[in-house]
């Protein structure tokens, strides 16, 4: 099957098929068999990912100009490091931010995965020191500001803050600070698992740009400081 890029079918389905059969055969043979097939999936996924960065644009300036090529990662696994030997990844994934897979911002990211796996993701993952202590004290400092972004019910419908936390208050904040929980996060990311159905819906990427739209709020906040950092 070849495909063009004025496609607009939805490959997610045929793509959620590979990457099952793939997490059952996870070896070089299989995939050099099937590697004619994984690169008409990936194309169509390339496409799909550019869509929803256009469609995005709308409420997000900052992506203007962004490549999903930039954005969508690889399936080959570094395993140089890892005990975990198998060398192909059993998901599609995607970070839409500025600079796309190397953005130091806090970004959307779309993750496409088999067993109802899937979802709409984003926020800052392990920040380096100085931008943690700056993002802890822009909320402290700005609380009633980030409280009413994390409080929108069209934000909480969707999206679970999440991430590693300290067991005991940072240095310089005392435990009575009433949003000393949040103060305690090491990294702040966003959740919103949606599974298959969501993922192989004939409009999931309209989906996915206006659900994408509730987290940018998020993002302002968090970026004003941390382009500061950086």
């Amino acid at each position: 099957m070849k495909f063009t890029t004025d496609s607009t079918m939805n490959c997610n389905t045929e793509i959620l098929q590979f990457l099952d059969e793939l997490s059952r055969n996870n070896n070089r043979q299989w995939f050099n068999a099937n590697k004619e097939r994984y690169e008409y999936l990936r194309k169509a996924w390339l496409h799909n990912i550019q869509q929803l960065i256009e469609q995005m644009n709308a409420y997000d300036p900052s992506l203007q100009g962004l490549d999903a090529r930039d954005c969508v990662y690889r399936i080959y696994r570094d395993i140089r490091f890892s005990p975990n030997k198998l060398p192909y990844k059993t998901h599609f994934g995607a970070v839409i931010g500025r600079g796309g897979r190397k953005c130091l911002l806090s970004s959307y990211y779309i993750h496409l995965e088999p067993g109802n796996k899937s979802g709409i993701y984003g926020g800052i993952w392990c920040p380096e020191p100085n931008v943690l202590k700056a993002l802890r004290h822009a909320i402290d400092d700005n609380s009633d500001e980030f409280l009413e972004i994390i409080n929108n019910p069209e934000f909480k419908r969707r999206f679970t803050l999440v991430g590693d936390k300290l067991k005991n208050p940072p240095k310089g904040f005392d435990k009575t600070n009433p949003n000393i929980e949040l103060l305690k996060m090491k990294e702040y990311l966003l959740s919103y698992e949606v599974g298959d159905e969501y993922m192989q819906s004939d409009d999931w990427i309209s989906r996915a740009a206006h659900d994408f739209s509730f987290m940018t709020p998020f993002h302002r906040f968090m970026n004003f400081t941390i382009e500061e950092e950086i």
